[in-house]
């Protein structure tokens, strides 16, 4: 009986789940905060947004959704036929322009409400701990008045309750925040939505801040704060802003992308842009936490015969030796240096750089940086034994030698089996 064949869809379902799983455990009690404009509340993707925003939260991350309402509030003044004021990208507030924004934020609240309370309650999410909390939960005052514009109603904040949102979080509830802010006097001032959602992830600590934009961008998916500075298409500005500010990453999405929350927090390599306040990729020594990344990264190689086999334990004993490259905190490149009987020649060993990295000259990086160390422990020469990179290390500087020049410590663990070649480089 012929095999049936499974559709490629299940086995990127499978391939997803299993490389989506450490994610899920290690964003479990992480606040997100998820930010996204008016226009994609009125997209047809936003319902499917709202399903993935479930999800997210049924797997343990604590969400803080801020929304926008610029189309909203456009559109009841249209229909007043009252006038649109901006000024440096910003909206006067009048007193007929406030009742417009606070109409439009009730609107979407209900609805943002109604369509995560129905989704909440589906059989296949459904939890008696998630619920969804909306409040007065922003303390604002006047904006005042800027190259003798009065900004009227529009305010900036003060002070976010964020002791009062910590504790809906804890109860596992979604928590809304609306773009409108109130003063002790009782006045209510229109918000941006941005701010919102940047002073909200400051002071709540959080570990993701997400943007979800309706426009799509050709920027690059991985840029630091100076970097990103270059670009001044408004798409990204909201993300310097935060910067700024001091919240130390953000992203940045298309959401008319389907999926695109669940890709960028739950695989390794994302579908956004993703904007750091520092270099994303870290050159570090290793330590005992790397351990279990380390022996993730060189496994394959270990079974393609590209590097010898080191046990956990073996490892654990030798992790001293190891420096690596971190990109967002997972391991992405190793390398270890090791003494010899010759005082001034190191052994480099155990090279490896994950497959979707081999690029930007990461391997230039380890090997500059090994061979650094290596001089100023004094050292003269470095040594490597490899079956199947001699053209690399060639490129290098390195030179072919034999089993006779090596150390007596590692000419006597030669293998003969692996017959690997004796390159050695000159330290200057």
């Amino acid at each position: 009986m012929k095999a049936l064949q499974r559709p490629m869809d299940n086995i990127n379902s499978v391939a997803f789940f299993r490389e989506a799983a450490p994610y899920i455990h290690c964003h479990r009690g992480k606040t997100f905060v998820v930010a996204f404009a008016g226009e994609v509340i009125a997209s047809q993707q936003f319902r499917q947004i709202m399903q993935d925003l479930a999800i997210i939260s049924s797997l343990g991350a604590k969400l803080v959704l801020v929304h926008g309402t610029r189309p909203q509030i456009d559109e009841r003044l249209h229909h007043n036929n009252h006038p649109i004021q901006i000024h440096r990208g910003i909206r006067v507030t009048d007193t007929i322009t406030l009742l417009a924004a606070q109409e439009a934020i009730g609107f979407l609240r209900i609805r943002i409400e109604n369509q995560l309370t129905h989704i909440l309650n589906q059989p296949s999410i459904h939890s008696n701990g998630l619920g969804i909390i909306s409040g007065n939960f922003i303390t604002a005052r006047p904006m005042g008045i800027h190259d003798g514009v009065d900004y009227r109603f529009t305010g900036i904040i003060r002070r976010i309750n964020s002791d009062l949102i910590q504790r809906q979080l804890e109860a596992n509830n979604i928590v809304l925040l609306s773009p409108m802010g109130y003063s002790p006097t009782g006045e209510a001032y229109n918000l941006r939505y941005e701010h919102v959602a940047i002073v909200a992830a400051k002071a709540l600590t959080a570990d993701k801040l997400i943007f979800l934009s309706h426009q799509s961008v050709d920027i690059p998916r991985k840029l630091d704060l100076d970097e990103a500075q270059t670009y001044q298409h408004e798409f990204i500005l909201p993300a310097i802003e935060a910067l700024e500010a001091g919240v130390d990453r953000v992203h940045l999405l298309d959401a008319n992308i389907d999926g695109a929350l669940l890709l960028e927090i739950y695989t390794r390599d994302g579908i956004g842009s993703m904007i750091s306040a520092d270099k994303f990729e870290r050159l570090r020594a290793a330590g005992v936490e790397d351990i279990s990344s380390i022996l993730n990264l060189i496994r394959p190689l270990e079974n393609q015969g590209t590097l010898v086999k080191r046990s956990r334990e073996h490892l654990e004993m030798e992790i001293h030796n190891f420096h690596v490259i971190t990109c967002d905190e997972q391991v992405i490149a190793c390398v270890a240096l090791y003494n010899t009987d010759d005082p001034q020649i190191a052994e480099l060993a155990c090279f490896a750089v994950h497959p979707h990295y081999q690029g930007a000259k990461r391997g230039d990086k380890l090997l500059e940086h090994i061979t650094q160390i290596a001089h100023q422990q004094g050292k003269t020469q470095l040594l490597a034994l490899t079956t199947q990179t001699t053209d690399w290390f060639r490129e290098r500087g390195f030179r072919k030698g034999n089993i006779d020049e090596l150390p007596p410590n590692k000419k006597s663990l030669y293998n003969y089996q692996r017959n690997s070649q004796v390159l050695f480089k000159q330290i200057t």
